[in-house]
């Protein structure tokens, strides 16, 4: 990897490196967005860390709102994803590169230790980063994650995917394409799609672009052989205070299975499954989801 360069451009002029507002800064080479927004002032800093597939940042926004009061919530936009600089090589998109953002990231920011927060392929990153750098994550928090290394026993999502992706009239070459393509599919991330949580979805990512080259970036790079990790044989470097690993029961994306591997493989873990609950458990798992979620952030 390469040195570290910090050059802390904030957008709103002010200089403290957890008031909230828009900021840039360079890491290993590359120029990379990040959002920190409170309602407070002096709050306990918590980095919320998104998928690294081209989803975008911002729909985690509105999600996790509701955290405002209690957390300084920093959002960074890893490289390649959003308006932060893609590498030129498109196998340094992989989870160890971003992983090592993330640690440049956290001594940016000034931080010893820091609380981390994934979702998906953002726990990915999380994990990884609590593996990488045992001693220097507080509370780590795993939204149905995924996890590098393991085989899935139930792989019907994604057959299903592809037999989408394989249907006459369907094309993802392009930006729009992809993002028409994963609005296509989202029923399949819900316990209950009939009640809406599609069309919310939707709506609520309308303002964001998707990222073809990401995916294929950040996908393509964890499987070759130079950048692989079996994060699941290094569970056990994990030494963060505390841990909570929480999942929908229904989902079928990175389902029960995947984080009671990695609950069993984190020593002291939290597991929780919420039941008619898919990918989204803030959707889908009303208050059962944010009491868990504040009881562990408090502890």
């Amino acid at each position: 990897m390469q040195d570290c360069l910090f050059v802390d451009t904030p957008f709103n002029m002010t200089t403290h490196k957890l008031a909230a507002g828009q900021y840039t800064v360079t890491i290993n080479g590359l120029v990379i967005h990040y959002t920190i927004r409170s309602t407070g002032v002096a709050l306990p800093p918590l980095i919320v860390h998104p998928p690294p597939w081209g989803c975008g940042v911002e729909i985690y926004y509105a999600v996790f709102e509701r955290l405002e009061s209690q957390y300084t919530l920093i959002y960074p936009q890893p490289r390649g994803n959003s308006s932060s600089q893609k590498p030129d090589d498109p196998a340094q998109m992989s989870s160890r590169h971003i992983v090592d953002d993330l640690d440049q990231f956290r001594q940016h920011l000034g931080l010893e230790k820091i609380s981390v927060l994934g979702h998906s392929s953002g726990g990915t990153i999380a994990l990884g980063y609590a593996i990488a750098y045992p001693d220097k994550v507080d509370k780590l928090v795993l939204l149905d994650t995924d996890l590098l290394g393991y085989t899935r026993k139930d792989k019907s999502f994604f057959e299903e995917v592809t037999s989408i992706q394989s249907s006459p009239g369907v094309s993802v070459t392009n930006d729009a394409e992809f993002k028409a393509f994963v609005v296509k599919i989202l029923p399949l991330y819900f316990a209950h799609p009939e009640n809406g949580g599609p069309e919310r979805f939707e709506q609520a990512w309308s303002s964001t672009s998707a990222s073809l080259w990401a995916y294929g970036s950040y996908y393509g790079a964890d499987k070759s052989e130079a950048w692989k990790w079996d994060q699941l044989s290094e569970l056990g470097n994990v030494q963060a205070r505390r841990t909570l690993v929480l999942v929908g029961k229904q989902d079928r994306c990175c389902g029960p299975e995947v984080s009671e591997a990695v609950a069993q493989g984190v020593k002291g873990s939290q597991l929780v499954v919420i039941d008619d609950c898919g990918h989204f458990p803030w959707a889908e798992g009303g208050e059962e989801f944010w009491t868990v979620l504040e009881g562990f952030l408090i502890g």
